[in-house]
């Protein structure tokens, strides 16, 4: 056999480890799907009854089953991400040595090139058809039959402020005790009985798993999130450094992502009604400081300063707390905060969401709306 022949077949081989067919097969669905998911417009009814309905139930029971079986509070995907993180450091410097001894450098260059392109289209199909489609189904607020919030007045924000502040007169003395005595799993209980009383017991065959915190969480505060929901093993993640009165309406948020709600604005709605129709004084008055903070972009100055006058001194406190800590990264991090921002801001609006990081205030107006309307908090229909 002549030398030529040998190389020619050496190369050969080289092409078939370097291309697969499930290369091709991951590249051409992850292309198909992105194309069919920004030109070809998805009725969100069929999205929200077909998909949402019908469908993801399933998907998020069998992707949860992981994280069920690994106990709170660490986490599933954490784990995965870091076993998968380490492996592929491992591949590429074995990879490399390989390379360098056979001086195989272009060869390695153009695996990684396929990898960099099939990874990301691989794991693309999965987001998009194990949650991403959330994105797709309709409002919440369409589907509560709420009345439109740009009919709102002044005053109607102003009576929301007011109702709060006598929700927190009502609840801040229980309710900060109970937080500050509570861990994740006694807020947890708590949570999961209120989304399940207010979405009257329509989970997907079980409740969401634990929420989850991060051995790594200052990775976190790095990026200024207060908790982050994993659609790989549908864990919920709070910020451990949260203060104990936050932790309940940020962990119905992430919660609320796992009962298929992808809209920022859907899961921060589900999340006020849910705490403020609970039993619990603790959810109540996590979910009413978090409204008033969020009400200074719907009031004037001086109007949300003199109802934060009349909070009690120790509801003053959490809040200049809460300040404190997020001034506090915002001042170590300013970068990457303002990083993460953005890189959020891009995500949301490649994912329909319009508003971008703005789709979390979006809730607010929905909730003033519904608040006039009913004046109370009723289950879901």
């Amino acid at each position: 056999m002549s030398w030529e022949t040998v190389a020619h077949q050496r190369r050969k081989a080289e092409r078939k480890v370097l291309f697969r067919m499930w290369h091709l097969i991951l590249i051409i669905l992850g292309v198909a799907i992105t194309i069919c998911r920004h030109t070809i417009e998805i009725s969100p009814h069929k999205i929200e009854y077909g998909y949402a309905g019908m469908i993801y139930p399933y998907i998020s029971a069998l992707l949860a089953i992981p994280a069920r079986w690994i106990p709170a509070p660490h986490s599933a995907s954490e784990f995965f991400f870091g076993l998968i993180l380490f492996a592929t450091l491992f591949w590429f410097v074995y990879q490399l040595q390989v390379s360098i001894r056979k001086k195989t450098m272009f060869t390695l260059a153009l695996k990684m090139l396929i990898y960099a392109v099939v990874i990301p289209a691989g794991g693309y199909v999965f987001y998009l058809t194990s949650w991403g489609l959330n994105y797709l189904r309709e409002p919440l607020s369409h589907s509560l039959n709420m009345d439109d919030p740009s009919d709102l007045s002044p005053w109607d924000y102003e009576k929301l402020a007011t109702d709060m502040l006598t929700l927190v007169g009502i609840s801040h003395k229980q309710g900060r005790h109970a937080a500050d005595k509570a861990d994740l799993e006694q807020m947890d209980i708590a949570v999961d009985r209120s989304l399940r009383k207010l979405t009257q017991g329509t989970f997907p065959f079980q409740p969401p798993p634990r929420t989850k915190v991060l051995f790594m969480n200052e990775c976190l505060n790095v990026f200024g999130i207060s908790g982050v929901f994993s659609p790989v093993f549908m864990e919920p993640h709070v910020n451990s450094d949260l203060l104990p009165w936050e932790r309940p309406y940020i962990m119905a948020h992430e919660k609320a992502h796992f009962l298929g709600f992808a809209s920022e604005t859907d899961a921060n709605l589900l999340a006020y009604l849910a705490c403020l129709s609970a039993e619990s004084d603790m959810l109540r008055y996590s979910a009413a400081l978090h409204l008033l903070i969020s009400l200074g972009q719907h009031l004037p100055r001086e109007k949300l300063g003199m109802i934060k006058e009349r909070l009690p001194a120790d509801a003053r406190e959490d809040i200049s707390a809460r300040y404190d800590r997020i001034r506090r990264n915002e001042t170590r991090y300013s970068l990457t905060v303002r990083l993460g921002r953005r890189v959020n801001d891009t995500y949301l609006k490649l994912n329909s969401q319009k508003l971008g990081v703005n789709s979390y205030q979006a809730a607010l107006p929905h909730l003033a709306a519904w608040w006039k309307k009913e004046g109370l908090i009723r289950p879901l229909p």
